[in-house]
């Protein structure tokens, strides 16, 4: 599921360890130390959660705050062994030869955290509540449905369901995975009453959250920090003991990442992760009591997309515009992609912490990126003649060009990029300075990430955006509800009631019949398709897929940060303090 959380399974790879003071360490290796209980750590957000309540979580803090903290899935991806691992599940199995019908046995043990048993209805109240429209759960409702269609459950006993699936699916553990538990008994009022997206928002009583996962809610201050507990009922042990091993974790909001830096250093933080490029290389050239990683390309993407909705919100039509009409033209699209230097953004803008991109998906998921996708080249000439081609003209002299269109009107357009990501201002500034190179003045617009996200997702009251995915799983499947033009973030023009174009129709119909197909090579061949159609139109112009540079302050035991979401707070549950004290 794609986590726009941009989430976006809910729209991942060399990899090297790198220490400030000593030599490198096998990427993904957990402490050899013997964990200690107690004691507390400080995670970093760089924006403010919104709300406690997963079901409408639509940004990458609320998302970590409320699903990563406080549920436990029916099955959990391990991202050392990159594979699924059974959590609340711990067996599941297709009863019938069509594989439509899977029984589901729970763990006997697994509590929430208000001491009461996680039973077969919880997990059917909890898929009920996703495929509710009351619920305002539209990303999680995409990620879930299969073919358009909902899937449904059987109670057989408290520990024991059946899942009736509308159509045979490649990988049920990628829909499983989505499934945090919520609790029947505490919310079932809210859910008749049709009222369960209002519910656990960031003012609620930390009491009312009851939570399946590692953590309770200990404490909130809006916009500046949430604090969790541990959950004495968590159902996970590490043989011995039950996790997790910390008393108390805080998720602060510090939005200045030179801030963090001096944090870290001070020992008031603990974990960072997505560094800046130039803090990996200051922490790399001193002595330090922190330890920098990268874990090499996520799953995350940069990419620039146009507004390719035909009106705003409120009705203002923009599809008889100039702008409009360039934007709808591939050409254009494809111009602008020759135009940009992919490989001087990577190796110099992001000090090499970055790998261009050829296509919407990351690099860092080796086993589905098309092998067929060639390097986007930068070619200037190339994007001149695909402009001439469409019917632009330039005016201007070959060391200072101006691009107008075929009826006069001077090319130019405005670029939305988030005020608070030092990354992305820093390579719309490149993309800027390679654009005049073929006669197009853009403007960078630094705009508060959410007054972007509320551009582009609601109003269409924007000309161009740098944003990109944020991706949790390296299923083809994840990425269903940015490609279907149906869904909420199909981000150039989302929540299509038919398919805007004939190319959109076919992607829709490809992402239907790969998320049926169990044959690997079949699987493989269509989702290369999906991949060759949208490198062809370029409805979004990928740039980079940045590393994930994650650092920890040396008292963080287990610490074995991933290039996938959450990165360092995947394996949360134990991570512990080699000091316990603070």
């Amino acid at each position: 599921m794609i986590k726009k959380i941009a989430v976006s399974s809910i729209v991942f790879v060399w990899v090297q360890f790198v220490i400030s003071c000593g030599g490198p360490v096998p990427a993904n290796k957990a402490e050899s130390e013997k964990p200690v209980r107690g004691g507390s750590m400080t995670y970093r957000l760089s924006n403010p959660p919104t709300t406690l309540n997963y079901l409408v979580a639509v940004d990458e803090p609320s998302y970590i705050a409320s699903f990563i903290m406080l549920t436990s899935r029916l099955v959990d991806f391990d991202h050392k062994e990159q594979k699924y691992v059974p959590a609340l599940a711990e067996s599941w199995q297709f009863t019938d030869a069509e594989q439509r019908t899977v029984l589901v046995k729970l763990r006997s043990d697994a509590k929430f955290s208000d001491g009461s048993p996680i039973t077969a209805e919880d997990v059917d109240f909890t898929l009920k509540a996703m495929y509710d429209d009351r619920t305002k759960a539209a990303a999680w409702k995409d990620a879930m449905l299969i073919g358009d269609k909902q899937m449904s459950i059987k109670i057989i006993s408290p520990t024991e369901f059946q899942v009736a699936l509308p159509e045979k699916v490649a990988s049920v553990e990628n829909y499983f995975v989505n499934v945090g538990v919520l609790p029947k008994s505490v919310l079932s009022k809210e859910m008749e009453s049709g009222k369960l997206s209002e519910i656990w928002k960031l003012t609620a009583d930390p009491k009312s959250v009851v939570s399946s996962g590692a953590f309770v809610v200990d404490s909130v201050k809006a916009g500046e920090s949430v604090t969790y507990s541990r959950n004495p009922h968590y159902w996970k042990t590490d043989g011995a003991e039950k996790l997790p091993y910390l008393d108390k974790l805080t998720l602060e909001v510090v939005a200045d990442a030179n801030n963090v830096l001096t944090r870290l250093e001070q020992g008031t933080m603990d974990v960072f992760d997505r560094m800046r490029p130039a803090d990996h290389a200051t922490l790399a050239g001193r002595q330090s009591a922190i330890k920098a990683s990268d874990a090499g390309p996520g799953l995350s993407t940069d990419h620039i997309w146009f507004n390719l909705n035909p009106a705003k919100a409120n009705g203002e039509r923009l599809d008889s515009g100039a702008k409009y009409k360039w934007f709808s033209d591939k050409r254009f699209r494809q111009a602008v992609s020759h135009a940009i230097d992919r490989t001087t953004i990577a190796a110099t803008t992001l000090r090499g912490l970055a790998s261009p991109m050829s296509g919407f998906v990351s690099p860092g998921n080796k086993k589905w990126l098309s092998e067929s996708l060639p390097p986007i080249k930068t070619d200037v000439a190339r994007a001149n003649a695909l402009l001439s081609e469409a019917g632009f003209v330039n005016k201007g002299t070959a060391e200072a060009p101006e691009l107008y269109d075929a009826t006069g009107v001077k090319v130019e357009f405005s670029l939305l990029v988030p005020a608070e990501n030092e990354p992305r201002k820093l390579m719309a500034a490149v993309i800027q300075e390679d654009l005049k190179k073929i006669g197009i003045t853009m403007q960078v617009v630094p705009l508060e990430v959410q007054g972007v996200t509320e551009r582009f997702g609601k109003s269409f009251e924007y000309e161009a955006v740098l944003f990109g995915l944020s991706v949790s799983d390296l299923e083809p499947s994840s990425y269903s509800n940015f490609l279907l033009s149906k869904a909420a973030t199909h981000q150039w023009h989302p929540s299509q009631k038919v398919p805007a174009t004939d190319w959109e129709r076919e992607i829709d119909r490809l992402v239907g019949e790969h998320s049926t197909e169990t044959d690997p090579a079949v699987r493989k061949q269509k989702f290369n398709e999906i991949q060759g159609i949208m490198a062809d139109e370029l409805p979004v112009i990928p740039i980079v897929a940045r590393h994930v540079v994650a650092a920890a302050n040396s008292r963080v035991g287990n610490f074995s940060p991933s290039p996938i979401l959450p990165y360092s707070l995947w394996n949360i549950d134990k991570v512990f303090v080699k000091d316990a004290v603070r």
